[in-house]
């Protein structure tokens, strides 16, 4: 017997069912079956359902927060280094440069000149403080905050077409779904009509109006049916659990789908979306993105290059020769600091022609050319995209008109055929035949409104838009 089966929608993992639970209930009561309530979704549910609680949502979502995080404070490139020390020193024995150092110090002091020996222990004690305050600048480092900010909108470019992806999968899923649960559906209608059969052909046989063979037809084929029906209901169960994994729900949850698959048709024209949409296109919008990140690099790399960075340091270095004699006096207080400018050029080599650092430079060039070329061909293949999309929805809406007349036709010609065997004028196979013309009607027009709904997910998927 022909076995209509539906093309599965997305591949589903296969879970060990769970138990069921048992309570006990006081007084000697017999232990009864733990019922679970069913979480009954329609399809926005389960998009919300998805987006708080998806796993993989929410490692993206720490990625964006770490560059929201570099791009808040992209400026403290621009801080000082701050520098403190000090030092605390014993001379083991007379130092003649210590002492050569004092006397050419002292006149222009106006302190007293050292004798040539240390006459206490506190002069072999000298201390020595730091203080320095250097800072740094290139023009280079202007183009790193631009490039925090660049891969900041990178980062929310791609955490708006993983949620995007997640919603449409998750609204094909819940479709495929109710396509598979119709296809169960019109299995058990298979199934009870078989059995419906198989009765009233015994009642025929009784009555003599059939041979004894139409009912053991009759009931092989309704006994043959049983186990498909057994085996779709599985499989169906299984693509519920892969949903709620997907959902982020905890295993074993029981859910019902509450929705049809329907849709209102929707008018567009293909060239009136690309040129409207088409730059919405998230992977269009990446690439744009990144060739901006390879133009601030090249940009920082030159800058790097070609101008000198700009130092500036300040530092208070304050010495004190004899600690108990100049601790808290002016007498031995020196202080050796200074503030500075200087700009440099940091490698001046790098800027031949030939070096490691030019030849980067032109690998970048080539790769934003690359790029560039790649974002033609996006832009194209993307119109194409559009173009086929736009076909099919108007396909599928023709052959769903057409398909609401073939279920009519069929269901008419089944009523017709079974009432004809009821009666013993029509046998076994044309009945069958009949109802397997209906089913398949049924089973098309159906498959027919998911293809539809699936290809206008694309669309606004493709375009980043509602049209429905």
């Amino acid at each position: 017997m022909e076995n209509t089966k539906v093309k599965k929608i997305v591949v589903f993992l296969c879970f060990m069912l769970s138990g069921a639970a048992f309570c006990q209930e006081s007084g000697g009561e017999e232990q009864k079956t733990e019922e679970k309530e069913k979480v009954v979704l329609t399809v926005d549910d389960a998009v919300s359902y998805a987006l708080q609680n998806n796993k993989s949502l929410k490692s993206a979502a720490i990625d964006l927060e770490m560059k929201k995080r570099a791009k808040q404070y992209s400026w403290n490139t621009f801080l000082p280094s701050l520098q403190l020390s000090g030092t605390m020193n014993r001379a083991n024995e007379k130092s003649p440069s210590n002492y050569m150092m004092w006397n050419t110090l002292a006149p222009a002091l106006n302190l007293p000149p050292q004798d040539d020996e240390f006459g206490k222990e506190s002069e072999r004690w000298s201390a020595v403080g730091n203080l320095s305050f250097s800072w740094n600048f290139n023009l280079a480092m202007v183009e790193s905050i631009r490039a925090a900010k660049a891969s900041y909108e990178a980062g929310e470019i791609s955490w708006e077409q993983t949620t995007k992806e997640m919603e449409v999968n998750v609204k094909k899923m819940f479709y495929g779904l109710l396509l598979q649960e119709e296809s169960l559906n019109i299995q058990r209608d298979k199934l009870n009509n078989a059995k419906a059969r198989y009765e009233q052909a015994a009642i025929n046989y009784k009555n003599g109006l059939v041979p004894e063979l139409s009912v053991l037809n009759s009931q092989v084929n309704y006994e043959n049916q049983k186990p498909e029906v057994l085996s779709s209901e599985q499989a169906f169960k299984q693509q519920k659990d892969m949903f709620v994994f997907l959902l982020g729900l905890p295993f074993g949850t029981e859910i019902e789908l509450e929705g049809t698959i329907d849709t209102d048709f929707v008018s567009v024209d293909a060239n009136e979306l690309v040129s409207d949409y088409l730059e919405n296109n998230d992977e269009v919008r990446t690439l744009r993105k990144n060739i901006e990140l390879l133009n601030i690099s090249l940009n920082a790399s030159r800058f790097s290059t070609f101008t000198p960075s700009l130092s500036m340091s300040w530092g208070l270095q304050p010495y004190v020769s004899d600690i108990t004699k100049n601790w808290f006096s002016n007498e031995g207080h020196f202080d050796n600091g200074n503030l500075s400018f200087t700009l440099v050029y940091q490698n001046l080599l790098d800027m031949l022609p030939f070096s490691a650092n030019m030849q980067k430079m032109k690998d970048t060039k080539q790769q934003i050319a690359q790029a560039e070329i790649g974002l033609e061909q996006l832009v194209q293949n993307t119109e194409i995209e559009i173009h086929t999309l736009v076909d099919n929805l108007y396909k599928c809406q023709a052959n769903i008109d057409a398909m609401h007349r073939n279920v009519e036709l069929a269901g008419r010609a089944y009523e017709s055929t079974l009432r004809a065997y009821n009666n013993g004028t029509q046998e076994l196979l044309e009945v069958r035949d009949a109802e397997n013309s209906l089913n398949q009607a049924r089973l098309g027009l159906t498959n027919e409104k998911f293809n539809y709904i699936s290809a206008l997910l694309d669309l606004e998927s493709k375009l980043n838009l509602h049209l429905h």
